[in-house]
């Protein structure tokens, strides 16, 4: 350092000070680091000067970097600049990846499509070539026996192999014959012309020009000609490539005309995402425009629904739960059971599947489609619990739990005057369904329930402590049982009606709760008969005719007597639900089916082309539940539509049966609950009927075992030792005088007060 390298106050000069400016006298000074004037031109001028303070040799001047606060400020600029400058490459990277996607997407799918009309105009030249059409029709005609076709189709197909071999001789044909008589013309066309200019030079009649001047105009051709080959062999790529152009764009229509679904998902058009329709006022508007009915068509190309007043929008669409709803007023000519006949296209037309759509005419106007759809999967969500699973009790007068609808609210199902008919595929759901009526029946303790099941499953085994009856299996003497049970309790209803005499009211549903605590005859019985086939499917039409007769009568007479009958059949037909049944069956409910035909067996005649069709509905399988327990139902519900069945499992019927035998103070073990005859007491009820033959005091025990085996199933095959076995195992020993076996009814009266009693033996 010099002597002058000496600390003395000076005028300071901000750092980063532009080149050529002046410090004012008035800034502060600081002590500082003594420069020359190189230094100082060069910290003056450069931009990035490092941070501190130097004092400027020889003048005083003093140099300063910046204050700490001028420090941060221009930290957190440099930041914020950073980050900006950051998100704007990173959204323009982002813009280039989406441009650079989208790019891909479309020249993958326009490969796509060109590839399939190159694969489309393939196929057809190969049928064409190998004449597919013709070695089809060949062997229709020789499935069919018609050997006169089959031979001239053989000869047309021989023909036609040897169709491209001519047609490439006569287009050589053409092509040598085209040649030879161009060249001879050119040829004639060159002598004619040498030779009249050669004339002409003579006398010039035809002008001034002789056979030199021919030949200059025959050069001139010729060299017009090598020019044209001179630019075709230089431009000879042209002509591929428009070719291969035109090709491209003939496969591509062939390939956009396949339509979108040749191609892949992520290719396509369509939506990936699958979304359902939104429900818009338009697009309910345009749904009901597309369904086909013609007033509706016209009002709505006159504007209908009119937005001046909106008179015709009850209700605007809204969603409603797990759906969206709308009402709105329909015009003349179009009443909604129209619409509700149109119901598979609405729902096509709304992005849902038919059973996802519920229609119905408003309470309060008829003119009003009350229209509500589902949302997609919801119908596959599981059902909220048994309400009665772990307390409560049911009544026979305010009926059952059923399941929800599809607005997810409770359904009760009226019981009393009530019968049943359910069907569906295996897997459908409708054990389900009687399931759970068959709980709620279980929880009334004056309901009698009687099950039979003609299959070997465990549906109602839990149920088994709090069943009247019970018989499980496929013997036919479960069958037998049901039959007899059938009679016995057709039998009964004579007994009923003389209790609703001796009350004064014309059914147990008028009678109410407390005449028939008191009155026993007059308990409610619930008869389930899970795979009813086995029980109509007999093999003499007299048989079954006997059974229709016995189960139709019985059907029609006791539902005001509190007997109420289920049917179920996995395979609905007038075979397994006989017609006149299901047409004074008041509840019917149709799970997953396969055809219209059997669909409309059990919701009735033309309820699919009603609208009321379960063929949407997908049964259970081994790895999905699908719509189980889903069902289309009539007398469920005020209107008919789509119930969901609560699901209880059979540790859950375990439950409710021990709370049901408690409430009906009996053993929650149960006993093995089975369904048999009183043998002893129908022999005493056929001998009243058996008219004993003329001169003989007594009927014979032949033809009491056909009085048996006539008015009940059990007794079929019954002979005489079978009849006086039975006697004889309560004490009395029929004779046999001389083969007759008489059967005295006092006798039989005795053994059975007898064994009532208990003093028999």
């Amino acid at each position: 350092m010099s002597d002058n390298d000496t600390k003395t106050p000076g005028t300071v000069v901000p750092f980063r000070r532009p080149e050529g400016t002046v410090a004012t006298a008035a800034e502060t000074t600081v002590e500082g680091e003594v420069l020359d004037h190189a230094e100082v031109a060069l910290t003056v001028s450069e931009p990035r000067q490092t941070w501190g303070t130097r004092v400027l040799h020889g003048t005083g001047r003093v140099l300063t970097g910046p204050s700490d606060d001028t420090r941060a400020r221009l930290a957190e600029r440099t930041i914020e600049l950073s980050h900006a400058t950051g998100a704007r490459v990173r959204a323009g990277a982002g813009r280039t990846r989406r441009e650079l996607g989208r790019t891909r997407r479309f020249l993958a799918r326009n490969c796509r499509i060109v590839g399939k009309g190159m694969e489309a105009a393939r196929l057809r030249k190969r049928a064409d070539r190998e004449y597919t059409d013709l070695k089809a029709a060949r062997a229709k005609a020789r499935e069919s026996g018609d050997h006169a076709a089959v031979e001239a189709l053989t000869r047309q197909y021989n023909e036609g192999r040897h169709v491209t071999v001519d047609t490439l001789r006569k287009w050589a044909d053409l092509a040598w014959n085209i040649a030879w008589r161009g060249a001879a013309a050119l040829g004639a066309l060159f002598v004619v012309s040498v030779v009249t200019g050669l004339v002409n030079g003579f006398g010039g009649w035809l002008g001034r020009f002789g056979a030199l001047d021919v030949l200059g105009v025959w050069r001139d051709a010729l060299a017009a000609v090598w020019a044209a080959g001179v630019f075709a062999a230089t431009w000879w790529w042209v002509l591929p490539i428009a070719a291969a152009g035109v090709k491209l764009t003939r496969w591509w229509r062939d390939g956009n005309r396949l339509g979108e679904q040749v191609l892949p998902a992520h290719l396509r058009k369509l939506s990936k995402s699958g979304g359902q329709v939104q429900m818009t006022e338009s697009a309910v508007v345009a749904a009901l425009a597309n369904i086909g009915n013609a007033k509706l068509n016209a009002v709505i190309k006159e504007g209908w629904p009119y937005r001046d007043g909106d008179d015709e929008w009850v209700q605007f669409p809204m969603i409603d739960g797990k759906g969206w709803s709308a009402k709105i007023r329909l015009p003349l000519g179009a009443p909604v059971v129209k619409i509700k006949q149109k119901a598979e296209i609405l729902a096509h037309n709304l992005g849902c599947r038919p059973v996802e759509l519920f229609l119905q005419a408003d309470t309060e106007d008829p003119k009003v489609l009350d229209l509500f759809r589902l949302n997609r999967g919801v119908l596959r969500e599981p059902v909220d619990p048994y309400p009665l699973l772990h307390e409560g009790a049911t009544d026979y007068w305010k009926g059952f739990p059923a399941g929800v609808n599809l607005r997810g609210d409770p359904i009760v199902a009226t019981i009393a005057e009530r019968n049943f008919a359910l069907a569906g595929a295996m897997g459908s759901g409708k054990s389900t369904l009687m399931r759970t009526l068959a709980a709620g029946a279980v929880l009334d303790p004056l309901v009698d329930v009687d099950v039979f099941v003609f299959a070997d499953n465990n549906d109602y085994e839990a149920l088994k402590p709090v069943l009247n009856t019970y018989a499980a299996g496929k013997e036919d003497s479960n069958v037998d049982a049901a039959l007899d049970h059938l009679q016995a309790l057709y039998d009964q209803l004579t007994e009923r009606g003389r209790l609703l005499q001796k009350h004064n009211v014309s059914s147990v549903l008028e009678a109410g709760r407390a005449v028939v605590a008191a009155e026993p005859g007059l308990r409610p019985r619930f008869v389930v008969l899970e795979e009813c086939q086995r029980l109509f499917r007999q093999d003499k039409p007299e048989d079954r005719k006997k059974v229709v007769n016995l189960v139709i009568n019985l059907f029609m007479a006791a539902r005001k007597y509190a007997v109420h009958l289920a049917f179920l059949t996995p395979s609905p037909s007038d075979q397994s639900l006989p017609r006149d049944l299901i047409a004074v069956t008041t509840n019917k409910a149709c799970g997953a089916i396969g055809d219209k035909t059997r669909n409309n067996v059990v919701l009735g005649e033309k309820a699919y082309e009603n609208g009321i069709s379960a063929l949407d509905l997908k049964p259970r399988t081994d790895t999905a539940l699908n719509d189980c327990g889903t069902l289309i139902t009539i007398g469920f519900m005020d209107e008919p539509g789509a119930l969901r069945s609560y699901h209880i499992g059979s540790d859950e019927m375990a439950q409710i049966a021990a709370r049901a035998a408690e409430a009906r103070g009996i053993s929650a073990a149960g006993a093995e609950v089975a369904a048999v005859r009183d043998e002893l007491a129908d022999i005493l009820a056929v001998l009243a009927e058996v008219t004993p033959r003329e001169g003989e005091q007594f009927p014979r025990a032949a033809a009491v075992a056909a009085a048996l085996a006539a008015r009940w199933n059990h007794y079929t095959g019954w002979r005489i030792e079978d009849v006086t076995e039975v006697l004889d195992d309560h004490g009395y020993t029929v004779p046999s005088t001389k083969r007759k076996y008489p059967v005295d009814p006092a006798k039989v009266a005795d053994a059975v007060q007898r064994r009532d009693a208990g003093t028999e033996g």
